[in-house]
């Protein structure tokens, strides 16, 4: 699916105001969950993980389990 650049804007736009004035820890919480409802519409478990993984690299960050 491509999406327009007015689209794009109207997701971030949704991003923020879903994210906004919380809490570190529930802007996570919120974060988390949003990925995962994303995860069961999408339904390509590798597409996800690829897409997570790019946003890691660009953060600079590495991908260590949190879970044990």
């Amino acid at each position: 699916m491509t999406c327009t650049q007015q689209q794009l804007d109207d997701v971030l736009e949704s991003l923020i105001a879903l994210t906004d004035a919380a809490t570190p820890a529930v802007q996570s919480d919120l974060l988390a969950r949003l990925v995962l409802a994303l995860a069961a519409e999408v339904d390509d478990a590798a597409r996800l993980q690829a897409a997570i993984a790019s946003v890691a690299r660009s953060a600079g960050r590495s991908l260590q389990p949190a879970l044990p």
